[in-house]
């Protein structure tokens, strides 16, 4: 049941689910730009129209997977592993297997700028279409976890807080490879392998914490929730003992 007793392993577990995306977040947001004009040589046009794409894909993936994500409790994968945990490892894989190749030199060599556009672009939807399943699954997951709005409080408090631990990680490692330099250290064709390892870090504690996820989360079965909000309902409509002033109470 989705009781509002959640331990704290499962808590801390809740948190390590969207460790991953925030990971990629960080490194899409800060380093795209400079990844594909100083690194690759894209144009700035050609740069900026791929974060584009990326953010178009977004949109549209997180409206058609919000829509989808509660017509999917019959499949049988949801009915034994759980419908939102289901989403996210599906989310996940997608993830790992096209963010990789965002910061990563285009594999098929002599490819003309603009056909290196496609080549990216079918690897950003695929990641911001898995992005957006990992978000919203792991989000409303929230509500399944507790009908204790305490409880929902502090997963959500943990959330964020894992989400400021990501992005601090990645500026970390970012400066672990380029160093501090001088203030003028230019960044160029030869800084691929530093983006790449950057990206092999990130990849490799984003995964880590989404195995984490997975293993010390167990997502009630919608039985049990219905039955957990159920309870939640007759205590809430229970009638309250009627408030007395401080005078009234004096007088007794």
């Amino acid at each position: 049941m989705s009781s509002p007793g959640l331990s704290t392993l499962s808590i801390l577990g809740y948190g390590l689910g969207h460790v991953f995306n925030d990971i990629c977040a960080s490194m899409w947001f800060t380093y795209l730009l400079l990844f594909f004009q100083k690194v690759l040589s894209f144009s700035s046009t050609n740069s900026g129209l791929l974060m584009l794409v990326g953010q178009l894909a977004d949109g549209a993936s997180t409206t058609a997977v919000g829509l989808a994500a509660d017509r999917l409790s019959k499949l049988r994968v949801c009915r034994i592993y759980g419908k939102r945990k289901s989403i996210h490892l599906l989310g996940s894989v997608c993830v790992a297997l096209s963010f990789p190749f965002i910061f990563l030199p285009c594999l098929m060599n002599n490819l003309s700028e603009q056909s290196q556009m496609i080549y990216y672009s079918c690897f950003v939807v695929v990641f911001q279409f898995g992005w957006a399943a990992t978000q919203i699954s792991h989000l409303a997951l929230i509500t399944d976890l507790s009908s204790c709005e305490n409880k929902r409080t502090t997963l959500t408090s943990v959330r964020y807080g894992f989400t400021v631990i990501s992005s601090i990680l990645v500026y970390l490692t970012t400066w672990v490879f380029f160093g501090l330099g001088d203030g003028n250290q230019a960044i160029g064709h030869e800084d691929a392998d530093k983006f790449r390892n950057i990206m092999l870090v990130g990849m490799g504690v984003g995964l880590t914490a989404t195995v984490g996820f997975h293993i010390s989360v167990k997502e009630p079965s919608e039985e049990d929730n219905v039955e957990g909000f159920k309870l939640s309902s007759m205590e809430e409509s229970k009638p309250s003992k009627p408030k007395i002033s401080v005078l009234s109470w004096l007088k007794n």
